[in-house]
């Protein structure tokens, strides 16, 4: 790789014209060198450091919808994932990624917060460096890619619809069917995602290489941290999106049984964008929660 080269995954510009302009309130990206080449990083507000991981595939994007609520209360700080790697893509490489970003935007003890893959990579690193972590917040995450007996139709059959419309079909044709599936809670969607976030996610899923979705997804099968999970310390919340898939669902429940002590909230009435669609919960009960949990000295 050629340094200064970009390796972070990055959504293509004219994403901001997408959203509510109110989410973008303190978005300023800034370029943060890697190994091997460099990446964009967000850090906004001032409080107790909060690092947002992001979901599959690895934009730092995926949290616009919150990231200006948290920075009320936090010190926020995200990244865009690698998509470059020296060798065969690997979490340790993430790991190593996400070391650099929090020793130069968190240095000590932060709160760690991933959504969905970002919450594989949170656990990751909350067990390979416990100190680094004040607390963790798992949003749609899971311990393992489980199986989908008896929801064949949703994963296969619903996804594959959403990801093809909404990549191929022209905008005129995609944008009423992308507010069809969401009424009806087709695949990740509720009834909740407004045409600012459909629109947004739209962008994002043509946005993707097809060879970096399926890396990502290589990665995601490759992840099993139920033997260690036990061995976590840090106060963990798990949320998860009260019309989730049931895998999804299943997933949290597995979580909670895994990691000591953790408690487990419920997003009503929205599905697995609830970062998206219903923020305002989540940066609300995230929140309350940190301020119950956390020492007063450091919060």
């Amino acid at each position: 790789m050629v340094p200064g080269m970009r390796i972070g995954t990055h959504l293509p510009d004219g994403w901001q014209r997408t959203v509510d302009p109110a989410w973008l309130e303190g978005w300023h990206a800034q370029p943060f060198p890697l190994a091997g080449g460099t990446t964009e990083v967000v850090a906004m507000g001032e409080g107790p450091p909060l690092l947002l991981l992001p979901p599959l595939p690895g934009f730092k994007e995926a949290w616009i919808g919150v990231a200006h609520l948290f920075a009320r209360r936090f010190r926020v700080v995200t990244f865009d994932l690698r998509a470059r790697f020296d060798g065969p893509p690997s979490w340790h490489e993430w790991l190593e990624d996400l070391a650099r970003v929090a020793d130069a935007f968190a240095p000590g003890e932060a709160i760690v917060m991933g959504h969905s893959m970002g919450g594989a990579l949170a656990q990751r690193w909350t067990l390979a460096r416990p100190e680094r972590v004040r607390a963790l917040v798992l949003s749609s995450s899971f311990a393992r890619v489980g199986g989908t007996r008896g929801q064949w139709r949703k994963r296969y059959v619903e996804q594959t619809l959403v990801l093809a419309s909404q990549r191929w079909l022209p905008e005129g044709f995609a944008a009423p069917m992308a507010r069809r599936l969401a009424a009806r809670g087709a695949w990740v969607y509720d009834a909740h995602c407004d045409e600012h976030v459909l629109a947004f996610v739209r962008r994002g899923i043509r946005g993707v290489p097809l060879a970096l979705a399926g890396q990502r997804v290589r990665l995601a099968f490759a992840h099993d941290t139920r033997a260690d999970l036990p061995r976590v310390t840090a106060p963990t919340l798990l949320a998860v999106g009260e019309r989730e898939a049931r895998w999804a669902r299943e997933a949290t429940d597995e979580l909670a049984r895994l990691i000591p002590d953790a408690e487990v909230r419920v997003s009503p009435d929205v599905a697995h964008l609830h970062l998206l669609s219903s923020p305002a919960w989540l940066a609300d009960t995230v929140t309350a929660w940190v301020a119950r949990e956390v020492s007063p000295d450091w919060w």
